[in-house]
């Protein structure tokens, strides 16, 4: 028989107050669903913050998946209907190391080990089944004494202070490293680079077309004031390059090194257009994995640039 499981996170200031430990949602022959904390056994649920759906009882792994994100459903709208809210951890940082390490934690622990993911997870029924987590795992990022001591004194002996917009990119930069959400970690780390650009006029013959382009709106009566207003608005930005191409400009400054194996200009393009896909709402969402590989590339791209002089000062 397959069982399936979906965990998610409530937020911080919202709670299921049922006292007991587990939920029974629906009993059906074989088949049984029920809710649970997922942070220790036997944990009432009004108290938490980490839980899960399990089902059990189906003949095939395609039923327990298609199950399962019917439950995910189920859930989604009981909690929006009582205006709570639930984190299902589509966009967290995924692990490479559980899937791989799986046969050596097995026997370790003399027990059949496998990873806990977001979303639907789908598996055979094992009494003794043990699910370890990403969090379970985490590796830290220590660079070594010497390599530390270097760079600090490099950087003294540079003394090249931050620009006003360097400081606030670092502060970008560095919240996104304190971000759970893949997507976030993106999105924080491309304001980053936004904040560094510095837009260039375009040619004199582009800036001619806009500027006749701007006096055939003022002039167009069968427009609105608020349309005409929007437009021009509009136009106006168009006198200078726009964020992709001073993007892809301060991106080359980084040139021989590659990101995510791409040249940086072709690395920031990408990033912009998972940006943009995320933040209007395309259908569909970008793959979580290439947002989650894009996020830990643009760390060390955004890194480089707020570098400066260490950049080449200093051995990688």
């Amino acid at each position: 028989m397959y069982c399936f499981r979906l965990p998610f996170t409530m937020p911080r200031t919202a709670r299921l107050d049922f006292a007991a430990a587990e939920l029974l949602i629906h009993e059906e022959g074989e088949q049984r669903i029920w809710l649970k904390s997922s942070e220790k056994k036997g944990q009432p649920l009004r108290d938490a913050a980490s839980c899960v759906v399990r089902g059990e009882g189906y003949a095939a792994r395609d039923e327990a998946a298609l199950e399962g994100e019917r439950w995910r459903d189920v859930i989604s709208r009981s909690l929006a209907r009582m205006h709570l809210a639930a984190d299902f951890g589509d966009q967290d940082p995924m692990s490479s190391s559980t899937t791989t390490a799986e046969p050596v934690f097995s026997e370790h622990f003399g027990r059949h080990v496998m990873e806990g993911v977001a979303g639907v997870t789908v598996f055979q029924d094992q009494p003794d089944l043990l699910l370890i987590t990403a969090g379970d795992v985490l590796g830290c990022v220590r660079p070594s004494e010497e390599k530390c001591r270097s760079v600090f004194l490099h950087a003294v002996q540079l003394h090249e202070p931050l620009k006003v917009a360097e400081r606030l990119a670092f502060d970008l930069y560095s919240g996104s490293f304190f971000q759970t959400s893949a997507a976030a970690r993106l999105l924080m780390l491309t304001m980053a680079v936004e904040t560094l650009l510095d837009l260039q006029p375009r040619s004199t013959a582009a800036q001619a077309h806009v500027t006749a382009m701007i006096k055939d709106t003022e002039a167009n009566a069968d427009l609105t004031h608020a349309e005409r207003t929007s437009l021009l608005g509009s136009l106006n930005w168009l006198h200078n390059e726009s964020i992709g191409q001073a993007g892809r400009r301060l991106a080359r400054s980084l040139e021989p090194r590659k990101y995510g194996g791409r040249k940086p200009a072709d690395f920031f393009t990408r990033c912009y257009e998972v940006r943009s896909a995320l933040t209007h709402g395309y259908v569909p969402r970008p793959d979580n994995r290439e947002v989650n590989s894009l996020a830990g590339s643009l760390e060390s791209f955004v890194a480089d640039l707020l570098a400066g002089g260490l950049l080449t000062e200093t051995p990688d």
